[in-house]
């Protein structure tokens, strides 16, 4: 048996995380789905017509549940008074963060996706019974489902990052290191575009007149090079950013563990 990754390892390891967060996650699970049965129940005595959307609510649980979870995916690791229990179980730094990886980004959305659709067959069944409307509950086998699925992996990568990097307040520290970051990355970005394109401006600002004129000149002068920009940042989105993220997430969880939480 690897010392590094075992299946069986990371089955008893799943089979722990999932029996000691089950009640958590069908309480929450039961107050989501009740306030969709109780919004579409209103809206239908309210508006007298169907107002529910289905699919807006599953993305809106999967991005805002899917992001709080990863960012308390390793809740006990820099807690001094719960980590030693997390850092002395016999398995490695690689199985525990797979563990956690696989819990909020493929558990976690099949959950949400489970109890969306039973919550919605619900919902219809009072608006269908009581009002009269047709039954059409959320169809899990949408095709926009999966792609959104796939985007909420992504974001929730960021968190997860989060969770493994910062001790305290995951959540908050990781969405003001994203926020400082993109500021970070625009004054970069618009600091080398005022160098490049300083005939065109006025002081930092840009004529009205000719903010259109600008961008011809970029297309008709640089179309390989946007296109080349364009496909790179398409690629590091959907398939460099989020296996990053889960390598040093998988990198501070082993700093942390052979230091032993220090």
């Amino acid at each position: 048996m690897s010392r590094i990754l075992s299946l069986k390892r990371l089955w008893y390891l799943t089979r722990k995380d999932l029996f000691d967060s089950w009640r958590g996650n069908l309480i929450a699970a039961a107050a989501v789905s009740g306030s969709m049965i109780i919004f579409s129940f209103l809206g239908a005595l309210i508006e007298g017509g169907r107002s529910m959307e289905y699919s807006a609510y599953f993305f809106g649980t999967l991005f805002i549940w899917g992001c709080i979870a990863a960012s308390r995916a390793f809740m006990e690791l820099h807690d001094k008074d719960k980590n030693e229990a997390f850092l002395l179980l016999p398995a490695s730094a690689l199985e525990k963060t797979l563990v956690r990886l696989l819990t909020v980004s493929v558990i976690l959305p099949l959950f949400i996706l489970i109890f969306i659709t039973a919550g919605s067959m619900i919902a219809e069944t009072v608006t269908s019974l009581v009002f009269g409307f047709s039954f059409i509950p959320f169809n899990p086998f949408a095709g926009c489902n999966w792609p959104v699925i796939g985007y909420a992996i992504i974001i929730q990568s960021i968190f997860f990052l989060g969770a493994a990097w910062f001790k305290k307040t995951h959540f908050v520290k990781t969405v003001l290191a994203v926020i400082l970051f993109i500021f970070a990355f625009g004054l970069i970005a618009g600091g080398l575009f005022r160098i490049v394109y300083a005939p065109y401006f006025d002081g930092f600002f840009v004529p009205k007149d000719i903010r259109f004129d600008i961008a011809r000149v970029i297309e008709s002068r640089f179309p390989v090079l946007l296109s080349v920009l364009e496909t790179m940042g398409k690629v590091f989105l959907y398939g460099i950013m989020a296996p990053l993220c889960w390598i040093l997430s998988w990198f501070r969880v082993r700093e942390t563990q052979s230091s032993y939480g220090i």
